[in-house]
């Protein structure tokens, strides 16, 4: 009995070392360091990303989190409840980068902005200064910039991939003939559709022949029937990029023509609809259109380029 009993215990402290040995600890190269982050209920903290964001996930429902309306790469952060435990935020950018932040309470925020720069384990970012003038203590500044690569759902790749692709097309870019419109000494045409993957990319070329500037006020993408039946509402879905290069430039100064990439998630129209691309004027009512048929979309040219 006695060796029967001993036999057992020997049975359960090797299948216990046996399992230890299974469960490895993390090197300390696999464990990405977090920012400190301190946000108030009165105030607002600002996080500037050099990307878009493309998803945030809250550890609780005590802080709350969101973008600017219009503005893709800033992040507000504020408290929901008072005096709450710490909890943490994490963020996924559209260039493929993730972020962690360790996130307490602060009655006064150590800063209201920060502004996420630097692609380096030691997490080194430029000073950032409060609206108050004051310089953010530096353990604000020293946590590790966690530069983790993430790959989308709805695409295969990243931002920095779609910034290589579509500035090589707009270099590329030749007119498609047939597609565009004339006026207002406006001319609003393609340059040349092409598809990578489940993207496709739409190269936009506008010329201002005038002297007057065209601030573009924004560009919208939807599809349409071809043909309105009479006594019926306008049946329209609209489309949004995934991605615009370059996105700043918003102003076609006289005499002189601006080209864009547009990327869409790919998709193909049936032949009874069309999609519409309209550029709108700020302040100005010199509104452009161009209809983009299914047999042209479907002719689109394959990208046999690599990315760096």
């Amino acid at each position: 009995m006695k060796k029967h009993i001993f036999s057992v215990c020997l049975v359960v402290v090797f299948s216990i070392s046996a399992l230890a040995q299974n469960r490895q600890p993390f090197k300390d190269s696999q464990m990405l360091k977090s920012f400190s982050l301190g946000v108030s209920y009165s105030k607002t903290v600002s996080l500037i990303f050099p990307s878009g964001v493309h998803s945030v996930d809250l550890g609780s429902t005590a802080v709350i989190a969101d973008k600017f309306s219009g503005v893709e790469n800033v992040l507000r952060v504020k408290a929901n409840v008072k005096g709450f435990p710490e909890t943490n935020l994490s963020v996924i950018t559209k260039d493929g980068k993730y972020y962690s932040f360790y996130v307490k309470y602060q009655e006064e925020p150590s800063s209201l902005t920060y502004r996420m720069e630097g692609e380096d384990l030691t997490g080194n970012t430029q000073t950032i200064t409060q609206a108050t003038g004051k310089t953010a203590p530096q353990i604000y500044l020293t946590a590790s910039l966690n530069n983790a690569p993430v790959t989308f759902e709805t695409i295969n790749m990243n931002e920095a991939d779609l910034n290589f692709y579509s500035r090589e097309i707009a270099e590329r870019g030749n007119k498609i003939s047939g597609i565009g419109m004339n006026k207002n000494k406006i001319n609003f045409d393609i340059a040349g559709i092409y598809v990578k993957d489940n993207v496709i990319f739409y190269s936009i070329n506008a010329k201002n022949k005038s002297n007057i500037n065209y601030d573009i006020d924004f560009i919208k993408f939807y599809i349409r029937d071809k043909k309105q039946p009479k006594r019926t509402a306008v049946q329209e879905t609209e489309v949004n990029p995934v991605f615009v290069y370059p996105d700043g430039h918003r102003t076609i100064f006289g005499k002189s023509e601006l080209n864009r990439v547009y990327c869409l998630e790919k998709f193909t129209i049936p032949d009874k609809k069309t999609l519409v691309v309209e550029m709108f004027e700020k302040n100005g009512g010199r509104v452009m259109t161009m209809h983009i048929k299914n047999k042209d979309i479907v002719k689109a040219s394959t990208i046999n380029f690599k990315a760096k």
